[in-house]
C-alpha cells in the first residue's frame, strides 16, 4: 500500500513538453513508464521534487490549458496565412518602387 510520500501523482493530463515532461505530473517519461517499479525513497524524492515546484496540474486547469493550445493553434494558422497574403501585397509594391 502507498503512503502519501510514494502515491502515483499522475493528474491524467499525459502531455509531454519540449523537455520530455509530463505537463499534468511534471515527472519524466522514463519517471512515469518505471513509476510501479521505483523504489519507495525514489518515488518519495520526486513527490517532493514536484511539491517543491507548487505541485501538480489540476484535471480543470488541464483541460483549459489544453483548450487554450487549441485555440493558439488556430490562431497561429490564421496568422500565417495573413502573413502570406501580406507578402503577396508587398510584391507587386516592390516592383512598382523599382
Amino acid at each position: 500500500m502507498s503512503t502519501h510520500h510514494t502515491r502515483n501523482p499522475c493528474t491524467k493530463l499525459c502531455r509531454y513538453d519540449a523537455a520530455d515532461r509530463c505537463i499534468g505530473c511534471f515527472r519524466t517519461r522514463a519517471e512515469v513508464r518505471h513509476w510501479k517499479r521505483l523504489p519507495d525513497e525514489t518515488k518519495a524524492a520526486i513527490n517532493a521534487r514536484i511539491a517543491a515546484r507548487g505541485g501538480t496540474v489540476s484535471k480543470k486547469d488541464g483541460k483549459r490549458a489544453k483548450k487554450l493550445d487549441k485555440k493558439i493553434r488556430k490562431l497561429e494558422t490564421k496568422l500565417a496565412t495573413l502573413r502570406a497574403r501580406r507578402l503577396e501585397l508587398e510584391g507587386p509594391l516592390v516592383k512598382a518602387a523599382e
